[in-house]
């Protein structure tokens, strides 16, 4: 991840680029920002009631792709992502319909409860500068409590043999939450995960300024 990036996103496309670079097993690595609606860009905001199905209000928190890279080609353009590029965290109901983000928020320590008023808290211990980790054991296999894949994207998962699945999260000084999250060929165990989330510190010091200006997305690219 270079320092003196423009943007947000062009420093978590660097990030994501480190991630599989450095460890071969990393078949796909993605950062996401947790902003509301109303920051996320125009094009991104369309993607977002599309995926919704409705309109939505300001202020809902949007988990927002910004930087993405992988084994294939279309998975290093992050405008390229079909299904991921914005979430709405519409409701606590919405989110346990999507498995992986419903175990990623709460690995995180995310008090979804404040999702049915329109807004997501940092935890404490992230709002102090701690950071979390996010773990799969094993894609695979991993179901949740309503015997659903986590990993639910199965024709990826076979295709990629990918296995342990993690991520970091981290806030920054104003709340607004980072997350990386790297799909892996291995099986990893938690303590090996648990040695990666201060990376995501790295990430936050790179971008905090960038944030604060609101220099988060890189111009859309005219057709």
């Amino acid at each position: 991840m270079a320092r003196g990036a423009a943007s947000v996103e062009e420093a978590a496309r660097g990030f994501s680029e480190d991630l599989v670079r450095t460890f071969p097993s990393i078949v796909l690595a993605r950062v996401f920002v947790v902003l509301p609606f109303e920051r996320v860009q125009p094009s991104d905001r369309e993607h977002a009631v599309r995926r919704a199905g409705r309109e939505i209000p300001p202020g809902t928190p949007v988990l927002s792709l910004l930087g993405t890279f992988g084994a294939e080609a279309s998975w290093r353009q992050r405008r390229l992502s079909a299904d991921h590029l914005s979430i709405p965290l519409l409701s606590q109901a919405f989110v346990r319909g999507a498995p992986m983000i419903a175990k990623l928020l709460a690995d995180l320590d995310m008090d979804l409860a404040g999702l049915d008023d329109g807004r997501l808290t940092a935890s404490r211990k992230m709002l102090g500068g701690l950071n979390a980790a996010f773990y799969v054991d094993d894609a695979q296999s991993a179901t949740d409590s309503r015997g659903s894949y986590v990993i639910p994207a199965r024709g990826f998962v076979k295709e990629h043999a990918i296995r342990t699945v993690f991520g970091m999260g981290g806030a920054y000084v104003d709340g607004t939450l980072a997350v990386a999250i790297a799909f892996t060929t291995e099986l990893l165990d938690r303590a090996t995960v648990d040695r990666y989330p201060s990376l995501i510190a790295n990430l936050k010091m790179a971008t905090a300024e960038l944030l604060r200006q609101g220099r988060i997305y890189e111009p859309t690219p005219r057709p």
